[in-house]
């Protein structure tokens, strides 16, 4: 990066969400920086993106991303949601007939490495510590393990993922709706299973399982903060669940065994939100202005979808059109809205366990 220390705008968090809105500011002409805390790409798992996310990929040029052989193709979903049996969505009769199995450290650096291109400013290492008010002009001082430096800047945006680290320090709170939780880990397999998303429901959750490399898969068990038993009975709970589940036969083909499991690790997985996710010299984006349950897939399209818009808005906004983060502030809490009902339908369909306390929350 120059010597600047003045820019239009600064993002703290340099995930999809962040890249994507610099990605845009950029292409507007807009002075920005990217601040990321993580020399590296914090390890996660993969994510899958369903055909109906191309057209946004499309829309920001990002659509041969997913070509790569990094990533896998994947051609629908099973799931046994309601009942015993597994059922099937293909995906051949639509639009765009495939979905997309994505591996997201691959994808993470494949957009750092668009942003470089784009010759976009990034700083990495440094972590915020305050956020000051200079008239109309914001004072933001950041830290790294050796330095602190001082930027300025007319916008700052909150692209920090669930933990909204800006709208923490500026003393802006998230909602929280549930306290959903995933445990999430990977299993050595013999042989490849097809490349299928597949979810299942259990007396207090549900179970996702993705192929992930040839002698792996992904599989994450969701259920409730409260509900998850101590460090000490983790694997018991996670052999329990699934080898008492349809997944059992379905995809493992036999009963898991406890030195299989490798990677566990436990992820929050709520919905949250901003009443407004906006105010006078922020924005707030991704996960960071709203998180949604991974059972929508939403995941990272929304994350580039609120950058995308955001960025927008943002530009707009600087080219003082006096309502364009009122248009942005409409967009997602529009598409959060309907994610809501979406949801509430979906959990719905589950009506085996009424009396188990996780489908009562949702039911």
């Amino acid at each position: 990066m120059k010597d600047n220390k003045c820019f239009d705008v600064i993002i703290i968090g340099g995930g999809p969400a962040g890249i994507a809105a610099g990605l845009t500011l950029n292409s507007r002409n807009v002075s920005t920086v990217i601040v990321e805390a993580n020399q590296d790409i914090n390890k996660k798992l993969g994510e899958c993106i369903p055909p109906n996310a191309y057209p946004l990929f499309q829309k920001m040029g990002l659509e041969t991303l997913l070509t790569n052989e990094k990533h896998h193709l994947y051609y629908g979903n099973k799931s046994a949601w309601g009942n015993d049996l597994f059922q099937e969505k293909i995906f051949l009769f639509e639009k765009h007939n495939k979905g997309i199995l994505l591996n997201r450290d691959f994808f993470e650096n494949q957009m750092r490495d668009v942003s470089i291109q784009n010759q976009m400013n990034w700083l990495i290492g440094y972590t915020l510590h305050t956020i000051e008010k200079e008239g109309t002009i914001t004072k933001v001082v950041l830290k790294s393990k050796a330095n602190t430096m001082t930027l300025f800047c007319n916008y700052i945006i909150d692209a920090t993922g669930r933990k909204a680290s800006v709208c923490r320090k500026i003393g802006i709170e998230k909602k929280e709706l549930d306290q959903l939780t995933s445990l999430n880990f990977k299993y050595k397999i013999k042989k490849p299973i097809p490349f299928f998303v597949y979810t299942a429901s259990f007396e207090n959750g549900w179970i996702y399982v993705s192929p992930s490399e040839e002698s792996s898969i992904t599989v994450m068990i969701f259920t409730d903060l409260d509900l998850i038993p101590s460090k000490d009975e983790e694997k018991n709970f996670i052999l329990d669940t699934i080898n008492n589940s349809q997944l059992a036969q379905e995809v493992f083909q036999s009963t898991l065994a406890d030195e299989d499991i490798y990677d566990l690790k436990t992820r929050v997985a709520n919905t949250t939100y901003l009443d407004k996710p906006y105010g006078e010299n922020w924005v707030a984006i991704g996960d960071a202005a709203y998180s949604f349950d991974p059972l929508s897939s939403y995941g990272i399209t929304s994350a580039l979808a609120a950058g995308y818009y955001g960025g927008h808005a943002l530009a707009n906004t600087i080219l003082k059109e006096e309502q364009a983060l009122d248009v942005y502030h409409y967009i997602m809490e529009n598409a959060f809205n309907n994610y809501k009902i979406q949801l509430q339908e979906q959990y719905t369909l589950e009506n085996r366990w009424i009396n188990s306390i996780f489908w009562k929350r949702r039911v």
